[in-house]
């Protein structure tokens, strides 16, 4: 094996089993655009202060450029002796453009490189998640459209417990992912910061512009503290934290259409595009992508979990054990740029079957009507639900609807109910036009509708 760039201090090489455990080039090499990038950059600002003339200068930007092109073309050669995607692309490097290549590491170190590219590749990244997300509020928005008029049995402690619109439950998934959205915004902003010209972790010896470098990564800011700099990975628990809190929203929805699924439930009927079917029982028909969806949250609580357990007790300074950065975010990331599309299809694939909710709607939910009836009569409502309650119950014994209750029994537990009480329970559900703001009335359901409609084409 060829020994490593810094192998000139020591008399042994890297023993192989020590050599497979440090190198990180099977995932790391993500990062190759990310390293391209920043290379060029920093080339360029060692030209800036003097310290790379225009010819080297124009070789190693013109090196990068063909190292970028066999990437894309899939060409480049990763080469057993290469501990990680940085000295892969310096050893490409000297080969193609020979001296000059020597020059470009000047002043910098592998540890304020890999903290560059990742923050780089944290910020791309998450804007592609936010992107695939808005997609997915978008189909709900669209389901919600449809159905802001739809009576549907809202559930508590999975029981239920009010008719409310299901195009408001729908918007209460959506008004979820607009947060995530919200907190992944924060996730770039902070990760905004240009480590490199830390070097080690003293500050680079090169008299580079930090502030120009910054602004040629498209970066808010360097960074403030060198020691800092090269050892923060605040902005990957961030977005691993993004991911995850992503994720458990992603799998309350999940079960929410797993349950409707249901033959018990039968609230909705999934395209065959988007479900899948058994190998042995030929009626099934599941719905695995929503499955998947609560499933694979677990994965991505884990990264988050696995990466704050690595880097709760490293000193100051860069440790080998943020190596440990890479795989638990590039998977996260990949998991969920995975997922979304797939949801978003599915979703576009679901319908609803009205009727079959409308029949399923309990009886009893109507014991609300009786509250309200009672109370715009005058009836302190602490009195009026205990009479409802007793009225459900005396239903419930004789296996009818509240409605069909005598008028006796309903005046035998109130002097205020009059002849009306069973029209008003009889009545069909519907969901009122006018109520309180936030609440699941057309009009808010509406002007809610209207309120992401808006911060999508934001």
């Amino acid at each position: 094996m060829a020994k490593k760039v810094w192998q000139k201090r020591f008399s042994q090489p890297l023993d192989p089993r020590v050599h497979a455990l440090n190198r990180s080039l099977s995932f790391d090499n993500w990062l190759a655009p990310y390293d391209l990038h920043v290379s060029t950059v920093w080339a360029r600002a060692l030209n800036r202060c003097g310290l790379l003339g225009p010819e080297d200068l124009a070789a190693i930007l013109k090196g990068l450029e063909d190292i970028g092109a066999e990437f894309e073309q899939g060409e480049f050669e990763l080469h057993e002796e290469d501990e990680d995607i940085h000295m892969a692309i310096e050893r490409r490097l000297g080969e193609l453009i020979g001296e000059p290549a020597q020059r470009l590491h000047h002043g910098r170190s592998r540890n304020d490189q890999v903290a560059t590219d990742l923050r780089l590749y944290a910020i791309d990244q998450t804007g592609r998640v936010r992107d695939a997300l808005r997609q997915v509020v978008r189909a709900l928005i669209d389901l919600a459209g449809e159905h802001a008029g739809t009576p549907f049995p809202g559930h508590t402690h999975l029981q239920q417990a009010q008719v409310i619109s299901l195009g408001h439950l729908l918007l209460a998934h959506a008004w979820s992912l607009r947060s995530d959205d919200e907190f992944l915004t924060q996730v770039q902003q902070a990760a905004s910061v240009c480590p490199l010209g830390s070097a080690a972790l003293g500050g680079s010896t090169a008299p580079v512009d930090r502030e120009w470098i910054a602004g040629e990564l498209g970066f808010d800011s360097p960074s403030d503290n060198s020691v800092e700099a090269v050892a923060s990975r605040d902005f990957v628990m961030d977005l691993l934290y993004g991911l995850s809190r992503l994720g458990v929203h992603l799998s309350r929805l999940a079960e929410d259409f797993i349950l409707w699924n249901s033959q018990e439930f039968g609230f909705i009927t999934l395209d065959d595009s988007v479900a899948t079917g058994s190998s042995l029982l030929a009626h099934k028909k599941n719905p695995d992508v929503f499955e998947l969806v609560r499933g694979k949250s677990g994965r991505l609580l884990g990264n988050h979990t696995g990466f704050l357990t690595t880097v709760k007790g490293l000193p100051s300074g860069y440790n080998k054990d943020l190596q440990e950065d890479k795989e638990p975010l590039f998977d996260s990331v990949d998991t969920i740029l995975q997922l979304l599309p797939a949801l978003e299809v599915t979703l576009r694939g679901t319908a609803f079957n009205t009727d079959r909710i409308a029949a399923q709607l309990s009886p009893y939910l109507k014991a609300e009507r009786i509250v309200l009836y009672l109370t715009g009569r005058g009836i302190p409502f602490r009195e009026a639900y205990g009479l409802a309650g007793a009225l459900v119950r005396e239903a419930e014994s004789k296996g009818v609807a509240l409605e069909d209750l005598p008028l006796k029994t309903f005046q035998e537990a109130s002097a205020a109910f009059e002849e009306d009480i069973r029209a008003v329970l009889a009545e069909a559900w519907t969901i009122p036009a006018e109520g309180v703001m936030g609440g699941s009335n057309r009009a808010s359901v509406e002007q809610k509708l209207k309120e992401l409609r808006a911060w999508l084409e934001a």
